[in-house]
């Protein structure tokens, strides 16, 4: 029998675990470089909303300012005219009022009266035409008007519109009363430095 000798060497594949290291290695490198590039596209996403709710906000504060300066100057226009119609038309009426009723004959009664920029128109029961006259002629010679106007005069019952049929002889007995609208215009610069109430 021959004897076998083997001088090369072996090849026998030896198993490593170095191999078993690197494909967890591999793995792990694999799943966290995912996870990168997960995050990276929802950033980007996210960035992509935020420049289009950027835009948005931007064109409506933009509008908003527009708004605000159109409002401050129609709103400061409001303020100057106010101020303005009420300097121009603020005058102390009471002075006015007492005036007018002084002024008024006995029996005489001032039922309504109402104001405007520069004049007063009023209402007043009168029992006769010489009282009328009379009362005008108070009127202007007043300082506190610069002139005076009638309107209407109109007579009424003093009976208080009761249907009874009246004699002529009794029609004549009763004086007519007289309602008369009389148009004051205001002397604004008497009234500025007139008299307190």
């Amino acid at each position: 029998m021959v004897p076998e000798i083997n001088l090369l060497p072996s090849l026998e594949k030896k198993k490593s675990a170095p191999t078993l290291i690197y494909v967890l290695l591999i793995i792990l490198v694999g799943l966290v470089l995912g996870y990168m590039i997960f995050l990276y596209i929802q950033a980007k996403g996210d960035l992509l909303q935020l420049n289009t709710q950027e835009v948005e906000l931007s064109s409506q504060r933009d509008q908003l300012q527009l708004e605000l300066d159109v409002n401050k100057q129609t709103n400061k226009g409001s303020l100057e005219q106010s101020v303005q119609f009420v300097e121009k038309i603020s005058y102390p009426v009471t002075p006015l009022i007492d005036e007018m009723q002084a002024l008024l004959p006995e029996q005489t009664y001032l039922r309504k009266y109402a104001f405007s920029e520069n004049q007063i128109e009023m209402t007043s029961d009168f029992e006769s035409m010489a009282a009328i006259s009379k009362y005008l002629d108070k009127l202007l010679a007043s300082p506190f008007f610069s002139d005076v106007q009638v309107s209407t005069i109109d007579n009424f019952d003093v009976t208080g519109g009761k249907a009874e049929e009246v004699i002529a002889q009794d029609k004549f007995k009763e004086i007519p009363r007289y309602s008369v609208t009389i148009t004051l215009a205001i002397d604004t610069i008497y009234l500025a430095g007139g008299r307190a109430s």
